[in-house]
């Protein structure tokens, strides 16, 4: 299950004067620093995709209507969707906050009873948050994956083991599950330009060529995947915001702007919630699928943008080869505590109080006028 623009939903859900319109939901429009976490399909239309500055997506769509982030908003749809999925079986991997497998082997006697539970999942979803989802059925996660993504918006798609060659085999093979634009460039300097040249390619040549992570992709090409759908009910605790790239980050200058980004959209959610959390903690996805997940647990809780940066940034840094190319960034907040809770502060830590109090004022101006209505001068840069 998929839902479609998530975050650009939510909004149009929210105010129904947005429905078909070019929308993005994006960081600062007026610093002109933030980058497009998510936009419509009507947006999508001229080009802005996940990532772009806004510059660049007003750039290429001068109508465009730039919305600040909801995550709590997002949260709570997502909380809904997945109460929906739940009740048509406990069996549920949350893949994202607006993605997830099912597992319903043990619901279904046939196809076309599969198909049914599928499109009355997204008919309950549109009918009661008015967001729409795509939902694709098989018989193993990375081709029901690739279904949902075969038709999109609010659409249901079926792959089954006689399909793959008539339908998976002549996509393009950046379409792969986990071939990201470097592999595909590498993929078509040994001449593999579609799924079918790498499923019929010799696994020996595609291992000696890219390792276990070929061997993988290889499966992936000949609907192999025998993993399970592993129940998870509720995403790790914590408040953290991630984005998927649109294009690899090759470069640090590129990852710390994203990570700035993503550090002052969760101390924006943190101040929303009031709380404050003692651990600081990177994901980075590769664009060979390779995952790593680093953290560091301060001696005193933050809801700071800048110390949450600060501890964020440093761990990217010392985690980063700047060799592999990153498809995703993500950055969380856990030990979570209620603001106003008993904390042990440094006797040498004189600002607390000082810091404490320009966040308030802060949180006050921008609750009266709006996020974007007060900026850490270190945002802004000069055009």
């Amino acid at each position: 299950m998929d839902l479609n623009c998530f975050f650009a939903s939510v909004e149009a859900a929210e105010n129904t004067k947005l429905k078909g319109k070019p929308i993005a939901v994006a960081g600062d429009k007026e610093s002109r620093r933030g980058i497009v976490l998510t936009a419509s399909y009507e947006a999508r239309a001229f080009g802005v995709k996940t990532t772009m500055t806004v510059m660049e997506a007003e750039r290429l769509c001068p109508n465009l209507i730039f919305i600040k982030p909801h995550f709590n908003k997002y949260e709570e749809y997502s909380n809904k969707v997945m109460k929906i999925l739940r009740k048509v079986t406990p069996e549920i991997e949350i893949f994202s906050i607006d993605e997830a497998w099912m597992d319903i082997t043990n619901y279904v006697k046939n196809n076309s009873d599969a198909v049914k539970i599928a499109d009355n999942i997204r008919s309950t979803i549109e009918n009661s948050l008015n967001i729409t989802a795509s939902v694709g059925v098989s018989y193993c996660k990375v081709m029901a994956k690739m279904a949902s993504d075969l038709k999109k918006p609010n659409a249901t798609s079926v792959i089954m083991e006689d399909d793959i060659k008539s339908i998976i085999w002549p996509m393009k093979i950046r379409e792969l599950f986990g071939v990201g634009k470097q592999m595909e460039k590498k993929l078509n300097n040994i001449g593999i330009f579609t799924i079918g040249d790498l499923a019929c390619a010799p696994l020996s040549y595609i291992e000696a060529a890219f390792g276990k992570w070929g061997r993988q992709l290889w499966q992936y090409a000949n609907g192999i995947d025998n993993s399970k759908v592993q129940i998870r009910n509720s995403i790790s605790k914590g408040i953290g915001n991630s984005v998927t790239l649109s294009k690899d980050i090759k470069t640090k200058e590129q990852g710390l702007q994203i990570i700035k980004e993503l550090s002052e959209t969760v101390s924006h959610r943190l101040h929303e919630e009031s709380c404050e959390g003692d651990t600081i903690e990177i994901s980075i996805k590769f664009n060979d699928f390779g995952c790593i997940s680093r953290q560091r647990k301060m001696n005193f809780y933050t809801s700071k943008a800048e110390e949450i940066y600060d501890q964020a940034s440093k761990l990217f840094k010392s985690h980063w080869d700047e060799k592999t190319p990153i498809r995703l960034l993500g950055v969380r907040v856990t030990g979570i505590k209620p603001i106003g809770t008993f904390k042990q502060i440094s006797l040498f830590d004189e600002s607390y109080k000082k810091r404490r109090e320009i966040d308030k004022c802060i949180k006050d101006i921008r609750d009266k006028f709006g996020y974007n209505s007060i900026k850490n001068g270190s945002n802004l840069k000069t055009h």
